[in-house]
């Protein structure tokens, strides 16, 4: 059985009309057609020799097998910086499919490797698509494979891996570190006792309080030079809401446990 590398190489394909596709290493002795890779170097197999080895293009010949990764291709292209694997169903309407051979007259204005998208189903699996001439023309089912994106299905997916890490760390935090929501809120009480005397130390309270009580004094007066009224409450509200949100942004914190 062949073994598959995790290693993954984007080449052009010339027989998809020069597109990238993804190529993997597997390890078996490279046959003539094949794709190796050799010091860095892309080459393919021209022949076999039992004297020489394998005989790439450019003159080259490789004795030893491991001085060489043979490379198979993969059903994953590369389209517009997106990835998308080619899967052998019928297409449907508003999907995209790559030509892959011209297989009758209907195809003649067509690309292969190239992508078109389906504007109607035309037979049992046939397809329409609009060619290179902007006509309509039928694809047929052995001349195209379907293309599913693989960056939309990743999308998807990374909402679910980070709330499945969320739950992870959740369950670390209390279960195997047996930290309580009361130990949590120990700490918090200690980061904004910290916090507080920071601020103190840097004279943010002064400048906190100054510019508060200046905008109060200018709103309590502003309406036909009424005295203020709960002037002390105010004050220490507004004071006490600066500072707690000035507090929240520094922390940053956000902790939820279950109860016990």
């Amino acid at each position: 059985m062949t073994k598959i590398n995790e290693k993954i190489h984007v080449l052009t394909d010339e027989s998809l009309g020069r597109i990238k596709r993804e190529y993997v290493e597997v390890d078996r002795k490279a046959d003539v057609g094949d794709r190796v890779v050799a010091d860095g170097d892309y080459r393919e197999v021209v022949a076999i020799s039992s004297r020489r080895g394998i005989c790439l293009d450019g003159d080259i010949c490789l004795g030893i097998p491991h001085s060489y990764r043979t490379l198979e291709p993969t059903s994953i292209v590369h389209i517009d910086g997106e990835r998308y694997k080619m899967v052998d169903r019928k297409a449907k309407v508003g999907e995209k499919v790559i030509i892959t051979e011209r297989v009758d007259f209907y195809m003649d204005d067509m690309t292969v490797g190239k992508v078109y998208e389906v504007i109607n189903i035309s037979g049992e699996e046939d397809v329409e698509v609009m060619d290179d001439t902007e006509e309509k023309a039928t694809a047929s089912k052995s001349g195209y494979l379907s293309l599913v994106s693989l960056t939309k299905e990743n999308k998807h997916q990374k909402p679910k891996a980070k709330t499945r890490g969320y739950k992870e760390v959740k369950n670390l935090i209390h279960h195997e570190l047996s930290i309580t929501r009361q130990d949590i809120q120990e700490m918090i009480n200690v980061a904004v006792i910290n916090e507080i005397k920071k601020m103190s130390e840097a004279g943010e309270f002064y400048k906190i309080a100054s510019s508060k009580i200046d905008s109060i004094i200018k709103d309590g007066f502003s309406d036909r030079g009424n005295l203020l009224y709960g002037f002390k409450e105010r004050v220490s509200q507004t004071i006490s809401d600066e500072v707690g949100k000035r507090i929240a942004n520094n922390l940053n914190i956000n902790v939820e446990l279950k109860n016990q």
